[in-house]
């Protein structure tokens, strides 16, 4: 539009750069001429630290809010409320903070509520003139706010179920919502063995459209399944030790795609149920494959735990951090 602001040349690669990172799904040739892949990449975006310092191998980490991400399922043994505050940091000021807690309900199930905000700090505008001539900033960022319900139907199976509402934002009349749901099982085969089984699909839904404007087309949405197991191995050789190995493994695969295939790997040592070291390794297909390994600390007192991951060389703009909190009230 003619006098309407833009994007200054020399910061079309850093906002292209950042919407890529996992924010904005772009119609085409909105912002910058780049060419990206289409899904709505934001909602691929990590959270809780926990499963991140395990090679974000968490479809099959039952009983824990932060498997929620992957599976609706994992909530389903929740025993108490269970509130939980994550956030994560960036790479060129993308921040995400994750508001969530889950409430046993006697004869019911489990309910769980979470918020997810994403920022990308003040990006400067062009006016119409010259890239020299600031005409003020857009700050982009999108809202992810779901319900989830979890239950144990059988004596070894737990199903879960999660609606999302979406909302993104980019600039003027770059913004839309749609709504997305997750669906998940986790299985224990084995009632001697601390083996668990699962299988997740998540961001099930229509597609989001960034415009009203005429020829604006609908973003598919990053529709997932995957599959892990969560095995802890000393356990199950050692019941009444002070020492729990717990390793995870995941394999993911895009519904549109399923020649696509990413892997997630990792292991979690519990020493007194008090300190939590973690590890992990991940390679991530989806516009191209990126991997890396992760590394996390937890520490447990009474009932409020600290989770602390790191991941390495998965993202090529820089690494990444994790921080959450909860407890079990």
């Amino acid at each position: 539009m003619v006098g309407s602001p833009k994007l200054p040349s020399n910061l079309c690669l850093r906002v292209a750069t950042v919407l890529a990172v996992g924010a904005v799904a772009i119609p085409a040739g909105a912002v910058c001429a780049q060419d990206f892949d289409r899904e709505v990449a934001f909602l691929m975006v990590p959270t809780g630290a926990r499963s991140v310092g395990m090679g974000r191998a968490g479809v099959a980490l039952a009983g824990d809010l932060q498997g929620l991400k992957w599976n609706p399922a994992a909530i389903a043994s929740v025993g108490d409320v269970f509130p939980l505050i994550s956030s994560y940091d960036g790479p060129l000021e993308f921040r995400v903070t994750q508001f969530a807690v889950a409430v046993p309900v006697s004869g019911v199930g489990v309910i769980a509520l979470s918020a997810e905000v994403q920022s990308f700090g003040d990006i400067p505008l062009a006016g119409p003139s010259s890239p020299e001539d600031m005409a003020g900033t857009i700050t982009p960022n999108n809202l992810i706010a779901s319900v989830a319900f979890g239950r144990s139907v059988l004596d070894r199976l737990s199903v879960g179920v999660s609606a999302k509402w979406i909302r993104s934002e980019l600039a003027g009349d770059l913004e839309g919502s749609t709504f997305a749901v997750d669906a998940g099982l986790i299985w224990l085969p084995f009632r001697s063995v601390p083996l668990d089984l699962a299988l997740g699909a998540v961001n099930i839904g229509p597609g989001l459209r960034l415009s009203d404007l005429p020829g604006s087309q609908k973003e598919p949405l990053p529709s997932r399944v995957r599959a892990g197991l969560s095995y802890d191995i000393l356990g199950h050789l050692r019941p009444e030790g002070h020492l729990q190995l717990r390793v995870a493994f995941d394999s993911e695969h895009a519904l549109r795609h399923m020649e696509t295939s990413s892997q997630y790997v990792g292991a979690e040592l519990g020493i007194r149920e008090v300190l939590f070291v973690r590890a992990g390794w991940l390679a991530e297909t989806l516009i191209e494959t990126n991997s890396g390994s992760t590394f996390g600390i937890g520490v447990r007192l009474g009932g409020f735990q600290f989770d602390l991951a790191r991941e390495i060389g998965v993202n090529q703009l820089g690494d990444e951090t994790q921080l959450s909190l909860s407890a079990r009230l």
